[in-house]
């Protein structure tokens, strides 16, 4: 008589097999949602700190050309037919900072309008904000030595009067205040430095991002 010997084979079910499935599943959008919502947020952090590099890159600039000036001027004391309200209608105030700035050289040396008691000739460097982009604009002296440039508006810029610069773009607001030797706000012919403030913002993953960066510089003595 033959001995039939049954053997049990292993294995998972269908159902067993749909819920491994299901719970798979659910890991890998957990994961997926995770590692998306990171590369935001990594991506949005990567942005504020470019932002923030870019505004004080932009008023580096800024401050070194007030450390090379003796004052700020109210108005600008050399005509410029693009200035808003006449050809001098650059004004001082919390938005524009017109620069009275020592005029050089080609070889960088300042020039004087009275050596004796060292008095430099000046150039004015203004900073204006149109629309979201913040420029600085040159009027030059009227020295035959003086090795700047007057700078005109971009639409207007020829080869004899180059753009103004870009300083900054994305500029969300802009400030510019005035103090003098005991820290009080003054007027801006008044002030012993400058203090600025700049915003930059973008849109970053359907996001409105933004850096302030606020710094300030004392005019030279002359």
């Amino acid at each position: 008589m033959a001995l039939h010997q049954k053997h049990r084979e292993s294995g998972f079910t269908l159902v067993e097999l749909l819920v491994v499935m299901i719970i798979m599943g659910i890991l890998s959008l957990t994961l997926s949602n995770f590692i998306v919502d990171w590369l935001q947020a990594s991506s949005l952090a990567q942005a504020r700190t470019n932002l923030l590099t870019n505004a004080e890159t932009s008023l580096d600039t800024v401050t070194n050309d007030i450390r090379l000036s003796g004052s700020a001027d109210l108005n600008n004391r050399w005509s410029d037919p693009y200035a808003p309200g006449g050809q001098f209608g650059w004004t001082s105030n919390s938005q524009t900072l017109v620069l009275a700035k020592a005029a050089m050289d080609s070889s960088s040396n300042i020039i004087y309008s009275d050596p004796a008691k060292y008095i430099t000739q000046k150039d004015n460097e203004i900073y204006y904000l149109s629309g979201t982009t913040l420029y600085r604009r040159t009027l030059t002296s009227d020295s035959s030595n003086d090795a700047a440039v007057t700078t005109c508006p971009p639409a207007y810029a020829t080869q004899s009067c180059p753009a103004d610069t870009t300083v900054a773009t994305g500029v969300s607001s802009l400030a510019f205040t005035y103090y003098d030797a005991n820290e009080q706000i003054v007027t801006p012919t008044s002030a012993r430095s400058v203090q600025v403030s700049i915003t930059l913002a973008q849109i970053q993953n359907g996001q409105t991002i933004s850096a302030i960066y606020t710094t300030r510089m004392v005019f030279r003595n002359e």
